[in-house]
């Protein structure tokens, strides 16, 4: 082993780390840990486990309250007074409580997540500030329809009038097509991010 003139082994040198590219480091640390994918992955996952417990658990189970007669926000076309009629003779207090209950909150949390989640991704996806805003609007329209169709349901099982009925009849097949554009732009945002991050790489 060399030897320095002070009679002690020579060590080898550290590489030393330049201000630049310390800071390059922090940055990189930084974009990795704060990733929007995450919350991305967060989000569906939210929204997925509330729309199955909302329509594939809590309706459905409602149920076996009116003699498997369907909730009426489950029938995509639509419903008469007669059909509302029926319903509403099998739904005692209890019945119409539950009901009331289950919209008031599964019923919320649905279309709020619905709206964020296509707005996140949207921001996530896009570079266009109009598309984004776009995207923005239709989420909180979604949540605004399905809300009222909630409101609407209860108050045409409670008045059973022909207007009522309409009313929330319309309600519920303009949400449910909403809700299938909304879902199908949600897969095409995230189709559109995950190609253009391929392209990149």
């Amino acid at each position: 082993m060399a030897r320095s003139k002070d009679n002690r082994p020579n060590r080898p040198e550290r590489p030393r780390m330049s201000v630049t590219q310390a800071r390059d480091d922090l940055q990189r640390s930084g974009q990795q840990q704060g990733s929007p994918g995450m919350l991305i992955i967060a989000l569906l996952g939210t929204l997925a486990f509330i729309a199955f417990y909302y329509h594939g658990l809590v309706l459905e189970q409602m149920t076996q309250l009116t003699g498997e007669l369907s909730m009426l926000d489950h029938r995509i076309t639509g419903y008469s007074l007669e059909d509302v009629t029926a319903l509403a003779a099998v739904m005692d207090d209890d019945a119409l409580g539950q009901l009331n209950w289950v919209h008031k909150t599964a019923g919320m949390i649905f279309p709020i997540t619905v709206a964020l989640a296509v707005s996140v991704v949207g921001a996530w996806s896009l570079r266009s500030v109009p598309l984004r805003w776009v995207t923005l609007a239709s989420g909180v329209i979604f949540a605004v329809v399905d809300i009222w169709e909630n409101i609407a349901i209860e108050r045409a099982l409670h008045e059973l009038t022909a207007d009522a009925v309409a009313t929330a009849s319309l309600l519920t097949q303009l949400r449910w097509v909403l809700l299938a554009v909304l879902m199908v732009w949600l897969v095409l945002l995230l189709i559109r991010r995950f190609q253009r991050r391929g392209s990149v790489d």
